[in-house]
């Protein structure tokens, strides 16, 4: 059994270090995930990444959660990627029929890795159960059965535990150097593992190289924007029913948000009501969602000011004095979106706050140093825009021009300048109203 998981250790570590040459070649700054920057185990996230052996933990890929426990579910799909097991048609196990992990766990079943826990009979698996550190040097030795197959007793809190021997074996293979640095007398064997201690562990036991990424650009409050309304309002309701579905959403390097795609259909469920909204230039009642322009305006403004692509945007049929002439976005789902592209080398984070007769939006990343802050006062054809800092000589920039009058044409210019170089970019648009 031990030869069989051998030759498969060899193969699978051929693999990934031909996989992982390619993929760590140039991370960007910050390196893949959002939540393990500066991580003392981040090098080594990156390795299994690019070797295939995760994918994050939520469903966009972009968070790793070093911090979490690891569960024994969770480790033999770890193990079963690393080792690239082959599907076991045994179901071992009578409580883990409804674990998103089983066909890992029998996976790791018939490869001999684990036995159970509940030892005799060994009909349990404890999918959810955490691993502590002393389990996880014998999940290892198992898995790997090249270690030495001894070491030198390194550490002082494990001579009583049932798993010192394997705890040896993988600090004499260089995968484990203890708990307490620098002294590292101490395992820790009853501590539980977390997900980036697990990271450590393959890395080392695959012998993959750990890539540090470069470091992340600071993180700051590049564009903050603020409109107001009337208190109490059936439309404030919907306002800030959009704020809470969008708030704290990260837009990746070269992702394009949506709106659309984001917050979905406005819908009674989602704590949506019916309020006024306004087609070909008047203003009509009612419509479940109506009054949700605010946001997009509010919205548009940071993306506006903050010097992102714009990549899709509709002003109203008419203009609304709450509202900046020209630099404003109407939506209607399906029909009438709001995107902008993140084309920057850094996440994009949104931020949403109301207050009683308020809502602004702010977009934190980095955009060489240039940041503002703005709002609209009601009744006013143009915004107030304060320049916090015009930042270094990567910096972008920017500066508009708004021509024209409602109702009639509307002119936007924006003029967006980075190291010198000056682009502009202009808009049309015909107000009814």
């Amino acid at each position: 059994m031990f030869r069989r998981i051998a030759v498969v250790v060899v193969l699978a570590a051929l693999s990934v270090l031909l996989f992982a040459s390619v993929s760590a070649a140039a991370l960007p700054p910050g390196g893949t995930f959002i939540d393990d920057d500066g991580d003392v185990h981040e090098g080594s996230i990156e390795a299994i990444y690019a070797a295939g052996l995760t994918g994050g933990c939520d469903s966009r890929g972009i968070r790793y959660c070093p911090n979490d426990r690891v569960t024994r579910g969770q480790m033999a799909a770890f193990l079963a990627r690393a080792l690239n097991l082959p599907v076991s048609p045994d179901d071992r196990f009578t409580d883990d029929n409804s674990s998103d992990f089983e066909a890992a766990i029998n996976k790791v079943a018939a490869a001999g890795i684990t036995l159970g826990c509940n030892p005799p009979a060994n009909t349990r698996f404890c999918p959810d159960r955490p691993v502590t550190r002393a389990e996880m040097a014998t999940f290892l030795v198992r898995s790997f059965p090249d270690l030495p197959d001894s070491g030198p007793d390194v550490f002082t809190d494990d001579n009583t535990d049932v798993h010192q021997a394997n705890i040896n074996r993988i600090a004499a293979g260089g995968i484990t150097v203890g708990c307490n640095p620098p002294t590292n007398d101490h395992y820790c064997p009853g501590t539980r593992v977390t997900r980036g201690q697990m990271a450590t562990f393959l890395t080392r036991a695959l012998h993959l190289q750990a890539d540090k990424p470069p470091a992340q650009f600071p993180i700051e409050r590049v564009a903050s924007f603020t409109t107001r309304f009337n208190c109490c309002e059936p439309r404030v309701t919907n306002i800030r029913a959009m704020a809470r579905q969008i708030d704290d959403y990260v837009v990746m390097p070269g992702e394009t948000f949506s709106v659309d795609r984001i917050a979905g259909p406005r819908t009674t469920g989602k704590g949506y009501v019916a309020a006024p909204y306004m087609q070909n230039g008047a203003g009509q009642c009612c419509a479940i969602g109506g009054g949700v322009s605010q946001f997009g305006t509010t919205m548009y403004n940071a993306i506006f000011w903050g010097g992102y692509e714009i990549i899709d945007h509709q002003p109203h049929s008419g203009w609304i004095s709450r509202y900046p002439l020209g630099i404003e976005a109407t939506l209607v789902y399906s029909s009438i979106d709001l995107k902008f592209k993140n084309d920057t080398v850094t996440p994009v984070y949104v931020r949403t706050s109301t207050t009683s007769t308020s809502l602004t939006v702010e977009l934190w990343g980095y955009q060489g140093g240039w940041r503002i802050r703005g709002s609209h006062p009601s009744g006013s054809r143009s915004s107030s825009i304060t320049i916090l800092d015009r930042g270094g000589s990567d910096a972008k920039r920017v500066s508009a021009r708004v021509t024209g009058s409602a109702p009639g044409a509307v002119r936007v210019i924006r003029t967006l300048t980075q190291g010198g170089v000056a682009h502009a970019q202009t808009w049309n648009w015909f107000y009814l109203s």
